[in-house]
C-alpha cells in the first residue's frame, strides 16, 4: 500500500516534470525600431515630448576630427552611421549640428572650419538618407572647449562636431 502512494506520488512529479519542460519557451519580440543596444525612441507616432528628446540626445555619438580637417574619418563616419539609425527612428527630431576646433589658429579661422566641419556632417547624414531639413549648423570656433587643456589629448577632443536636438 505504502509502495503504490510512493509510486504514485513519484509518477505524478515525473509527469509534472514533462509537461513543464515540454512547454514552448515565451517568445518576447523585440519592440520595434529596438537596435542592437535595445534603444528605441519611446514615442511611435505621438507627439515628441522632453524625454524623448532626452533619449535621442543620450544616444547621439559626438564626431571627432583630425587637425585641421573637416573630412570624415572611417571612424567618424562609423559614428554618424549609428545616428542615422538613430535618427530613422525619430523623424520627428530636429538637430543642430555644433562645429568645434581646438585653440590653436585665428578666431576667424576656427569659425570657419568648425562650420565645414558642422556641414560635412549634415551632408554626410543627408546622403544617408535623413532629411536636410532637419538640421541646422552652427560653428563655435574654438570658444566652447570640452577638455580646457592645452595639450594634444585636449586638443583631439576639442575637434568635434555635437549634434544636438533642438526643439
Amino acid at each position: 500500500m505504502f509502495s503504490r502512494h510512493l509510486f504514485r506520488g513519484v509518477l505524478v512529479v515525473y509527469i509534472l516534470c514533462i509537461l513543464a519542460s515540454g512547454c514552448a519557451p515565451k517568445i518576447v519580440k523585440p519592440q520595434a525600431g529596438a537596435d542592437q543596444q535595445g534603444w528605441a525612441p519611446p514615442y511611435a507616432n505621438g507627439p515628441v515630448l522632453e524625454q524623448e528628446l532626452q533619449a535621442v540626445q543620450a544616444n547621439l555619438k559626438t564626431v571627432y576630427f583630425d587637425y585641421d580637417k573637416y573630412t570624415l574619418s572611417p571612424e567618424a563616419q562609423s559614428a554618424l552611421q549609428y545616428n542615422a539609425e538613430i535618427l530613422r527612428r525619430a523623424p520627428q527630431v530636429s538637430l543642430v549640428s555644433e562645429g568645434h576646433c581646438d585653440e590653436r589658429g585665428t578666431a576667424e579661422y576656427n569659425l570657419a572650419l568648425g562650420d565645414r566641419r558642422a556641414r560635412s556632417v549634415v551632408e554626410f547624414l543627408v546622403g544617408l538618407g535623413i532629411p536636410a531639413n532637419h538640421f541646422s549648423t552652427v560653428s563655435y570656433g574654438s570658444e566652447i572647449p570640452v577638455d580646457p587643456g592645452h595639450n594634444e589629448a585636449a586638443w583631439a577632443k576639442n575637434r568635434r562636431v555635437y549634434l544636438r536636438v533642438s526643439k
